[in-house]
């Protein structure tokens, strides 16, 4: 009897696992260890691209992880998790805003639940038990009874680290919770507007995301940090894998820039650049903070500069002198809205000006090999169909992170993910045209578009 299917992920995730070595060895990373040590591997940096071998190789295990899983759990274990996968999310909570990782990082070693309870006034019964869960998540590892010590992936939940500002932002599981009564609701179900979301009945409000936030600086700082967090976690890819020296002679817009953090990264890796970072008015104070505390004091005064904009206004930035630049801004709307945004760059960008959209695309997706694009080598037709069942297998089960995200933001905005026939339909409503796709070391890609010429419309 046969195991082909078993067979065949053991080869593959033999091979991964194979290359992923020779890529760290040619590299020179040092061995990975699920422990915490003093620290921070090579790999778990948020501001370097991790090396190209790597990174396929990486993404190609944990695939094959995920698909082997998916084949040898029973399906009664696999219900049961999701039944309770509420938890992950609690006990992170509790692990970080009750002080406990930040104790144990004290003690690589380890610490009991005996000294938790006496040093953070929890119980230490209780705290046995959501210990445990954390460590089956793999969070921290038990190394006696009742003695718990940090994983290496627990360091991102250290004060100041990035993972930290994902599990601050409260109120993410009301929302989840309201996500089978918005599918049904009698005036919601069909609706696509941003007024008309899970995140509206779990709120008990009338207000779009956007103009609710802003009644609460408290919330609104802690989102501003999740978003700044997620932006930076693709960072290292955009930064690397597009080919910034093209955009010399123009000021790049950061349209819907948040707290400018990419437009930053940029300017001290690309000295010779300047930017112009939009944000609604509540966001620019906290903007200018951000260019005050991260710029590269030696930079040119007014390499970034921030200004209130609105998405939907008419763009003053005008002309050739500009390009512009959306990350993780159209995602955020439904497609009239979004080619509404897009048709005011369009209106306002010259011949010469690029608008590059970074946005995650979803769906089949061209076979690109993960390097620079503007290669001439490594040209691809985007347009042409192609049988791309072992890219889209790889990229299902790699997608966990950016397919939560795409449900969280359907959630609260009513956007949805888009396949790169969509982006494309929307794009050319707006009257652009796509210049070239740029796939990066990240889960988001680099569309580069202009406007339409007279003679092409």
């Amino acid at each position: 009897m046969g195991h082909r299917e078993l067979d065949d992920l053991q080869t593959s995730l033999n091979n991964a696992l194979n290359s992923l070595r020779v890529a760290m060895d040619e590299s020179m990373l040092s061995p990975l260890s699920s422990q915490y040590g003093i620290g921070m591997h090579p790999l778990d940096s948020l501001d370097q691209p991790t090396p190209v071998g790597v990174y396929k190789a990486r993404r190609a295990a944990l695939a094959r992880v995920a698909e082997l899983k998916n084949l040898l759990q029973h399906p009664f274990e696999k219900a049961a998790e999701s039944t309770f996968a509420m938890y992950d999310f609690a006990t992170v909570q509790v692990f970080v805003e009750h002080g406990i990782v930040d104790r144990m990082a004290k003690e690589p070693s380890g610490v009991s639940v005996k000294t938790l309870q006496s040093e953070l006034n929890l119980d230490s019964h209780k705290l046995t038990t959501v210990l445990r869960h954390l460590s089956a998540c793999g969070w921290i590892r038990e190394t006696q009874d009742g003695i718990f010590a940090m994983n290496r992936s627990s360091r991102i939940l250290l004060q100041g680290q990035r993972g930290r500002a994902l599990i601050s932002v409260p109120g993410n599981m009301k929302i989840a919770e309201a996500l089978p009564r918005w599918l049904t609701h009698p005036e919601f179900r069909f609706s696509k507007s941003p007024e008309h979301t899970a995140f509206q009945l779990a709120n008990d409000t009338t207000k779009p995301f956007f103009e609710w936030v802003k009644d609460d600086r408290n919330y609104l700082d802690r989102f501003a940090a999740c978003v700044e967090a997620l932006g930076e976690y693709v960072t290292p890819g955009i930064l690397s894998d597009y080919p910034w020296q093209t955009c010399l002679k123009s000021t790049i817009v950061d349209c819907g820039g948040g707290k400018g953090s990419l437009a930053i990264a940029l300017a001290n890796k690309f000295p010779v650049l300047r930017f112009v970072i939009q944000e609604r008015e509540e966001m620019v104070e906290l903007a200018e903070a951000n260019i005050k505390a991260h710029l590269d004091p030696n930079s040119v005064p007014s390499t970034v500069v921030a200004e209130a904009h609105d998405l939907f206004s008419a763009q003053p930035r005008t002309g050739n002198n500009y390009s512009f630049m959306l990350r993780h801004v159209l995602h955020n709307w439904p497609e009239t809205q979004a080619v509404s945004i897009l048709e005011k760059l369009a209106a306002a960008a010259g011949p010469k000006s690029k608008i590059l959209i970074i946005e995650r695309i979803s769906g089949y997706y061209p076979d690109i090999h993960v390097q620079l694009e503007h290669d001439p080598a490594n040209t691809t037709d985007i347009t042409t169909s192609a049988s791309l069942i072992t890219e889209q297998t790889l990229l299902s089960s790699s997608s966990r992170m950016p397919y939560a995200l795409a449900l969280h933001l359907l959630c609260i905005l009513n956007c949805h993910e888009r396949t790169l026939d969509q982006w494309q339909t929307i794009i050319s409503r707006a009257g652009l045209v796509v210049t070239g796709l740029y796939k990066l070391r990240a889960y988001v890609s680099v569309i580069e578009c202009r406007v339409i010429h007279t003679d092409e419309s």
